[in-house]
């Protein structure tokens, strides 16, 4: 799936409803309803999808708070990842509500606006993935937040005239900036390197499908631009149902997303799988790059004399001794198909890296994965798995017990019946959204998983 191929299945389910709603009863301007209709049922699409692995966006928002913190105001942002659970939630609810009230109408003030706002905060967040491989300057990132600003305030402006003129003035400034930054070079300080950037992955649609960042960056512009136009007929739009359904359909939209957000983290593993630790997947092919990316490494070399930089190929190096070496660039000929698992190293108490002894077991074995150690549930180790573990390690069936780091506290509490291993922290998380969980392993090939509430102690 890709982003264009969704874009244009939603564009035709779109125009359906576009043609039915006129059918039925006219509404408003055509291309005004299908824009409605588009991003009220995009909307509705990425949030489900979202819904189904709200832990997925919590580490995302966790990545993004991190990197804000080595921008400034650190120990407010940390803080900040303390709650991204709920801040994922609450987006996640907040993005299902909006689509369904655009997509009937429900008090077109309040649902334009919110649109507007969301897909604004999605464009800071896809724009700050962007173009940090850019090195953004701090003007390159004040003036957009004073325009963010500018926009939120014209779109309260209840004189459609006034609003109007408000919203092409912040159009106009926002073209003008744009020109400003393209030819001065003031906004972004080097050319775009995808490893300078801090977050690489927005998650705009979870792990269902993997947007390149400038193409995430894209479309949330053209979003903002719908949603801009929305904002400026807010007035035109008419509601599908009266008032009283209105309110009852999207209160039940709302507490149905809610409810489904919470079933698949709280109570049960997601109810698709689409991380590539999903049950039937062979962890060891999925290490494995499917087709290899291609890579020029250029060297930069400055001449002495005047100061000039050039390039140069690794078999092409300048043999004159005017020329300095400056600096190294990674050309990206062919980007690849790379494999989906990169950061998995799991390592014993001697730290020697035993991931292929592992995945090569032969035997059944089981993984009981604590992705955070000030979060995992001791109770549910103590109650349902190392029971367990005791019955497995009576069997000879191996039972491992994968940490973020080896600690002894947790060794002396659950006792030796697992085999202690540590693992970075994200593969864990990747691993399964459950802490702990428990995976059943054969042969590198994830046979089963359960979230610790689900698991009663069978094989």
């Amino acid at each position: 799936m890709t982003v264009e191929k969704l874009f244009i299945g939603i564009a035709i389910v779109s125009a359906f409803i576009v043609g039915f709603r006129f059918f039925k009863q006219k509404a408003n301007g055509i291309f005004l309803t299908f824009v409605q209709t588009f991003l009220g049922l995009l909307f509705i699409f990425s949030g489900v999808v979202k819904a189904i692995d709200p832990l997925g966006t919590a580490y995302k928002l966790h990545d993004y708070f991190g990197s804000f913190a080595q921008d400034g105001m650190a120990d407010f942002w940390y803080k900040m990842e303390e709650f991204d659970v709920i801040f994922s939630v609450s987006m996640i609810v907040f993005e299902i509500a909006l689509g369904v009230a655009i997509l009937i109408g429900w008090r077109a003030i309040l649902a334009t606006f919110g649109m507007l706002a969301i897909n604004i905060f999605f464009l800071f967040l896809t724009g700050y993935s962007y173009l940090s491989g850019h090195c953004i300057t701090k003007m390159g990132m004040l003036v957009p937040l004073f325009l963010f600003l500018l926009i939120l305030f014209s779109s309260f402006l209840n004189n459609d005239t006034k609003r109007r003129q408000a919203l092409s003035l912040s159009l106009f400034l926002c073209i003008g900036f744009l020109g400003y930054c393209k030819m001065s070079g003031s906004c972004l300080a080097c050319e775009f390197t995808a490893t300078k950037m801090k977050v690489t992955d927005c998650g705009c649609f979870g792990d269902f499908m993997k947007l390149k960042p400038w193409v995430t960056f894209y479309k949330d512009i053209l979003l903002t631009i719908l949603s801009l136009l929305i904002v400026w007929y807010k007035n035109d739009i008419k509601p599908v149902f009266n008032s009283k359904i209105q309110d009852s359909i999207t209160l039940t939209g709302t507490g149905l997303a809610l409810m489904f957000c919470l079933y698949n983290f709280v109570w049960t593993l997601p109810i698709v799988d689409f991380r590539p630790y999903a049950i039937g997947n062979n962890i060891k092919d999925k290490m494995i790059d499917e087709k290899p990316a291609i890579i020029e490494n250029i060297l930069i070399y400055k001449n002495t004399q005047t100061g000039e930089k050039k390039e140069f190929g690794i078999n092409e190096l300048p043999t004159d001794t005017i020329w300095q070496y400056a600096d190294r660039l990674d050309k990206v000929i062919d980007e690849g198909i790379l494999a989906p698992i990169k950061n998995l190293r799991l390592t014993n108490d001697q730290d020697a890296d035993i991931t292929q002894d592992l995945l090569n077991e032969t035997q059944v074995t089981y993984w009981i994965v604590c992705s955070k150690l000030a979060k995992t549930n001791r109770e549910a180790l103590k109650e349902k798995i190392v029971p367990f573990a005791k019955k497995m390690n009576a069997k000879g069936i191996k039972t491992y017990m994968l940490l973020p780091m080896q600690d002894e506290s947790m060794k002396k509490e659950m006792g030796d019946d697992f085999i202690y291993l540590s693992a970075d922290e994200t593969a864990l998380k990747t691993m399964i959204r459950s802490n702990p969980g428990i995976m059943k392993i054969e042969n590198g090939t994830v046979k089963n998983m359960w979230h610790w509430r689900q698991f009663n102690g069978e094989e």
